[in-house]
Protein backbone atom coordinates (compact mmCIF):
# COMPACT_ATOMS: atom_id res chain seq x y z
CA UNK A 1 0.00 0.00 0.00
CA UNK A 2 1.39 2.99 -1.20
CA UNK A 3 1.76 6.39 1.67
CA UNK A 4 0.19 9.65 0.33
CA UNK A 5 2.01 12.20 -1.05
CA UNK A 6 3.09 15.20 0.62
CA UNK A 7 0.77 18.43 0.13
CA UNK A 8 1.28 21.43 -2.03
CA UNK A 9 2.67 23.09 1.43
CA UNK A 10 5.04 20.63 2.07
CA UNK A 11 6.50 21.04 -1.90
CA UNK A 12 9.81 22.83 -2.63
CA UNK A 13 9.37 26.34 -3.17
CA UNK A 14 12.21 27.59 -5.44
CA UNK A 15 13.00 31.69 -5.67
CA UNK A 16 14.28 32.76 -8.90
CA UNK A 17 17.03 33.75 -6.71
CA UNK A 18 17.88 30.54 -6.12
CA UNK A 19 17.60 28.25 -8.83
CA UNK A 20 17.95 24.67 -8.97
CA UNK A 21 21.39 22.82 -10.19
CA UNK A 22 21.88 19.42 -10.89
CA UNK A 23 24.83 17.96 -9.03
CA UNK A 24 26.87 14.58 -9.56
CA UNK A 25 27.34 13.43 -6.27
CA UNK A 26 27.44 9.64 -5.38
CA UNK A 27 26.17 7.84 -2.68
CA UNK A 28 26.03 3.66 -1.29
CA UNK A 29 23.63 1.69 -3.25
CA UNK A 30 21.81 1.27 0.35
CA UNK A 31 21.20 5.04 1.00
CA UNK A 32 19.97 5.61 -2.26
CA UNK A 33 17.43 2.80 -1.98
CA UNK A 34 16.08 3.59 1.07
CA UNK A 35 15.67 7.27 -0.15
CA UNK A 36 13.31 6.19 -2.60
CA UNK A 37 11.17 3.96 -0.20
CA UNK A 38 10.73 7.19 1.77
CA UNK A 39 9.77 8.69 -1.12
CA UNK A 40 7.47 6.15 -1.79
CA UNK A 41 6.31 5.97 1.82
CA UNK A 42 5.16 9.65 1.28
CA UNK A 43 7.88 11.26 3.17
CA UNK A 44 8.54 13.78 -0.01
CA UNK A 45 7.30 14.88 -3.01
CA UNK A 46 10.20 13.67 -5.11
CA UNK A 47 13.47 12.06 -3.78
CA UNK A 48 15.44 15.35 -4.87
CA UNK A 49 13.37 17.43 -2.23
CA UNK A 50 13.90 14.76 0.41
CA UNK A 51 18.03 14.83 -0.09
CA UNK A 52 17.57 18.48 -0.34
CA UNK A 53 15.60 18.84 3.35
CA UNK A 54 18.16 16.46 4.83
CA UNK A 55 21.02 18.39 3.08
CA UNK A 56 19.57 21.83 4.55
CA UNK A 57 19.21 20.39 7.92
CA UNK A 58 22.52 19.04 7.85
CA UNK A 59 23.82 22.66 7.25
CA UNK A 60 21.66 24.52 10.05
CA UNK A 61 23.50 21.94 12.50
CA UNK A 62 26.78 22.77 11.14
CA UNK A 63 25.97 26.24 11.46
CA UNK A 64 24.21 25.72 15.52
CA UNK A 65 27.44 23.71 15.60
CA UNK A 66 29.70 26.69 14.72
CA UNK A 67 27.72 29.44 17.08
CA UNK A 68 28.02 26.74 20.32
CA UNK A 69 31.83 26.48 19.33
CA UNK A 70 32.36 30.23 19.27
CA UNK A 71 30.17 30.55 22.55
CA UNK A 72 32.45 28.08 24.20
CA UNK A 73 35.44 29.56 22.89
CA UNK A 74 34.33 33.25 24.08
CA UNK A 75 33.74 31.59 27.59
CA UNK A 76 37.16 30.13 27.87
CA UNK A 77 38.08 33.32 27.00
CA UNK A 78 39.14 35.01 30.55
CA UNK A 79 39.43 38.83 28.85
CA UNK A 80 36.28 38.21 27.31
CA UNK A 81 34.57 37.04 30.33
CA UNK A 82 35.80 39.86 32.63
CA UNK A 83 34.31 42.60 30.33
CA UNK A 84 31.05 40.80 29.70
CA UNK A 85 30.88 40.85 34.10
CA UNK A 86 31.59 44.41 33.55
CA UNK A 87 29.39 45.47 31.22
CA UNK A 88 26.87 43.45 32.69
CA UNK A 89 26.99 45.07 35.95
CA UNK A 90 26.62 48.59 34.58
CA UNK A 91 23.47 47.41 33.14
CA UNK A 92 22.20 46.09 36.40
CA UNK A 93 20.99 49.97 37.53
CA UNK A 94 19.32 50.22 34.37
CA UNK A 95 17.15 46.82 34.33
CA UNK A 96 16.12 47.49 37.63
CA UNK A 97 15.09 50.90 36.82
CA UNK A 98 11.60 51.57 36.53
CA UNK A 99 11.20 48.49 39.10
CA UNK A 100 8.94 48.65 41.97
CA UNK A 101 10.44 48.71 45.46
CA UNK A 102 10.48 44.72 46.34
CA UNK A 103 10.29 43.70 42.62
CA UNK A 104 14.10 43.56 42.40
Amino acid sequence: MRARRATRSETRRRAASDPLRKTRWQVRQSVAEAVKQAVEAGAAESQNAFVERALIRELRELRRRRVYDAYAQAAADPVFMADMRSTTAAFAATAADGLARGEE
